[in-house]
């Protein structure tokens, strides 16, 4: 394997070079350097933040939506949960947050609860971007003379400090998604559900707050369950990519990445993530539509 391949799966260098000669060895990326089909990570050393075990969900009398779905999400993990539209990720990500209920199965998140960040910033038009903050820190029962500070803390996180006094109509649309983010962290929930937050933005927004994102995540530890149909979006954000089939939605493969640190959207380790993820969403899709 060359240099180049093996800094993009994430190996250790002693890992490749201690290998016997002529030995293949498996690539944490997947098949896209060396043809090695993907290595299911290690089971959690530590019990999962979020089980999700053999769920399955149907509106009514409705086609099955989603069908014997089982993860385990470890805490501090980030995990993108990735499909074509309709696949039932949405519908998936309201069953974690506890929106709604599963026909069978069962799904096990904390006690404390999980914090929702949808599409739409959904800010209170008439509050200021720290009102906003506040509002959610006054709902979790945060005294009221600790709530402007509070919220200027979690306003600067998300680097929005200087538009603290600003209401959402003054502000850009990734400028609104940091105020919804600072909101959601503001709930200080032990998992943090995205549902496609930076879809409606233009790719330059999108890309600075995915630095964004993964800089929160890290300084905060959180749990992150991410939904996204961005192929590329999944490979730069997640530590674990879950791709759902349609029709009903299904665990078709998942792929892990060693190395987190450092990506970028052009970063040759993502382009080719993504290839590969591609290549199977492609193929899934070809499936529903025979």
């Amino acid at each position: 394997m060359s240099s180049s391949a093996r800094r993009a799966s994430g190996a250790a260098p002693s890992e490749i070079d201690g290998a016997a000669p002529g030995a293949r060895v498996p690539n944490l990326l997947g098949p896209s350097f060396d043809s090695v089909a993907p290595v299911r990570g290690p089971a959690p050393s530590v019990d999962p933040v979020v089980r999700i075990e053999h769920v399955g969900k149907r509106f009514g009398d409705g086609p099955l939506v989603l069908d014997d779905i089982s993860l385990d999400i470890a805490p501090g993990e980030f995990v993108c949960l990735l499909g074509a539209s309709g696949c039932g990720k949405s519908t998936l990500l309201n069953l974690i947050a506890g929106l709604d209920r599963p026909t069978a199965g069962v799904i096990q998140t904390p006690s404390a609860g999980s914090a929702v960040m949808f599409q739409e910033s959904a800010l209170m038009p008439w509050l200021t971007a720290r009102r906003n903050v506040e509002l959610a820190l006054r709902l979790r029962g945060v005294p009221r003379s600790e709530r402007r500070d509070k919220a200027l803390v979690l306003l600067a996180t998300v680097n929005l400090a200087d538009a603290a006094e600003k209401r959402p109509h003054e502000l850009s649309g990734g400028m609104r998604q940091r105020v919804a983010l600072a909101r959601a962290l503001a709930q200080d929930r032990p998992v943090l559900l995205m549902d496609e937050p930076f879809a409606a933005l233009d790719a330059i927004t999108r890309d600075l707050l995915h630095e964004e994102l993964e800089r929160v995540w890290r300084a905060t530890g959180r749990t992150i369950v991410f939904v996204t149909h961005n192929v590329r979006e999944a490979a730069r954000l997640g530590q674990r990519v879950v791709l759902l089939g349609s029709r009903p939605g299904r665990v078709v493969q998942e792929w892990r990445i060693a190395k987190t640190t450092g990506r970028r959207i052009e970063s040759p380790e993502v382009a080719a993530l993504s290839v590969e993820i591609t290549d199977q969403l492609r193929k899934e899709i070809r499936r529903n539509a025979a």
